[in-house]
């Protein structure tokens, strides 16, 4: 499929590229990164901000995360939302013309599991599945900084906020290569994939 009157195919990247000028085309979707640019914050703390409904305010933020232009982490049983300044620091001429990277779109699949196994802050059930439970294991990766030592009983401690069985998920990650521990300090593996934050 080419654009229109110009003979050149619309491929997946720009098809990628259009999403964030689509996702950028709203009012309150510049509100909301204007507002989480400094800082990450709640939907509740967002919609109260801008004096709209949560459920609003949640529509325009899955759009602005579905472009890749949000971050998103879990802090107790909120979502914090920041703007990606990443992907909003690229300037338009460079995504028009290719010379920057497009931001990744949110993937669907993690999405789905996610939403599957994360109620209320808490991980519900480890998942059977070898797949789902990767993509619950880097999520529970970036409970932990890059090259930053965490003595077994804060991993335990950090572990046990999502499910009480922390033994089988602190073992998990080290055998998935996520986690790495030498005389009882565990250090997450620098280039792991784990570089969405949990939701």
């Amino acid at each position: 499929m080419a654009a229109p009157g110009t003979g050149e195919p619309v491929s997946a990247e720009l098809s990628t590229r259009a999403a964030v000028f689509r996702a950028l085309s709203h009012p309150a979707r510049l509100s909301l990164l204007r507002l989480t640019w400094q800082g990450a914050l709640s939907g509740e703390a967002l919609a109260r901000l801008m004096n709209l409904a949560p459920a609003t305010v949640s529509h325009h933020l899955a759009a602005l995360e579905g472009a890749g232009l949000t971050t998103v982490r879990q802090d107790g049983h909120h979502r914090l939302h920041g703007a990606n300044h990443a992907a909003l620091d690229v300037t338009l001429a460079a995504l028009i013309r290719g010379e920057a990277a497009a931001p990744t779109p949110a993937d669907p699949y993690r999405e789905r599991v996610l939403r599957s196994f994360i109620q209320h802050g808490r991980l519900t059930r480890i998942p059977a599945q070898r797949k789902k439970r990767d993509v619950i294991l880097r999520e529970l990766a970036t409970l932990f900084e890059p090259g930053q030592p965490y003595p077994e009983r804060e991993v335990n401690a950090r572990l046990t906020h999502w499910h009480e069985d922390f033994a089988t998920l602190r073992r998990e990650l080290v055998e998935a290569g996520l986690l790495a521990r030498e005389g009882g300090v565990y250090r997450r593996v620098e280039g792991a994939p784990a570089d969405r934050p949990l939701e």
